[in-house]
């Protein structure tokens, strides 16, 4: 083992139990220990993606399982910049001193250390390009590989597809990265984005060649201001959820390969989000989704199964080639400390959040 001088105890943001935000409270733990695999990194900065306040709700899943899966304690937070102190014999290309940036599929980063196993297929990691901030790494990773599983490994689309593209969600953590990487990353001929008249000039600052702001057009009318688009767009990547896009949109709007890419769980007849679900209904959607994928034109991300395409190392390299080229960046609207990460879970939870919500570790 190589190591820096270290404390013996962390910091770190633990969930008492499922419920509200403020069950989250700021803890002093041992240091945790590493194997000859695994390193030891100082976190400088997370962020707050949707998926981790549904955790602490016990969203989705029967608690008991979210306990196993979390373990104890229970520590959230995916994504994770910061400096290595110590690295394990068997792990190659990192030293102590290196600036890393990566993401967890499910939990553990919103902590002062963490142990990261860079072998491991549930850990997404790589040197931190020198041009990025800590807070900017911090906060891009997980929704950065959403949406580039949405829009290339997914989607299909490639630097030479001139592709045209309409992302639902554009200005959230999601849709804002899916726009830059269809516009700056693939040069995409036609970028539109979906999002709220208050937030049109942010996605248009994305790369985004039309903006629909849906409190002004909505969205069954798109096509009749926009007749020209009728089966144009070969992909339609939908960050919200909304199942309309696909039972009435996508129909009348994908070209005949084109395809439909869902990052969110569709949300229920009475607006509740897909997550927010009993085992009968949790069953019934499990089973539309699969009948729609019977069709070869609509793929479900799951970001937090063992979908080896989202955390696949060739996408996160070809990822953060871009963000260290600056055609793709996280945008950051709030910036929390560590000790108010409650507070950044419930601006989350509004479901109006614009870019990403970044947690700074002091």
């Amino acid at each position: 083992m190589t190591q820096s001088a270290y404390p013996p105890v962390r910091r770190a943001a633990v969930l008492s139990d499922f419920g509200e935000a403020s069950n989250l409270s700021i803890r002093e733990l041992p240091m945790p220990q590493f194997r000859s695999n695994e390193m030891l990194v100082r976190v400088k900065a997370t962020s707050v993606n949707p998926i981790e306040w549904k955790m602490r709700r016990g969203l989705g899943l029967p608690r008991p399982i979210w306990r196993r899966l979390i373990g104890r304690p229970m520590i959230l937070g995916i994504d994770f910049s910061g400096t290595v102190v110590a690295v394990g014999p068997e792990v190659k290309g990192y030293r102590i001193g290196d600036d890393v940036m990566g993401a967890f599929r499910l939990w553990g980063a919103d902590a002062e250390y963490i142990v990261v196993r860079p072998a491991s297929r549930h850990t997404a990691v790589t040197l931190k390009p020198p041009s990025v901030s800590y807070v900017e790494a911090g906060a891009v990773s997980f929704a950065g590989l959403l949406a580039f599983a949405g829009i290339v490994t997914h989607g299909g689309l490639t630097t030479k597809a001139n592709a045209r593209v309409l992302v639902i969600g554009a200005s959230g953590g999601v849709g804002h990265l899916a726009v830059q990487i269809a516009k700056r990353g693939l040069g995409g001929a036609l970028v539109v984005g979906v999002c709220s008249s208050k937030n049109e000039e942010f996605v248009r600052q994305c790369g985004a060649d039309e903006v629909i702001a849906y409190d002004r057009t909505p969205l069954k009318d798109i096509l009749s201001a926009h007749p020209k688009w009728q089966g144009r767009f070969d992909l339609i990547f939908d960050a919200v959820g909304l199942d309309n896009v696909w039972t009435d949109l996508a129909p009348r709007l994908l070209s005949k390969q084109g395809r439909f890419v869902a990052a969110a769980t569709p949300q229920l007849p009475d607006g509740r989000a897909g997550e927010d679900v009993g085992v009968i209904e949790g069953l019934a959607t499990l089973v539309r989704s699969a009948l729609r994928r019977m069709g070869g034109r609509y793929r479900f991300i799951n970001g937090m199964a063992d979908d080896h395409n989202v955390f696949a190392e060739r996408d996160y390299s070809s990822l953060v080639q871009w963000i260290a080229e600056g055609k793709v960046a996280a945008k950051l609207t709030m910036t929390y400390p560590l000790n108010q990460l409650a507070d950044a879970h419930r601006v989350s939870e509004t479901g109006r959040t614009v870019g990403k919500i970044s947690i700074v570790i002091s």
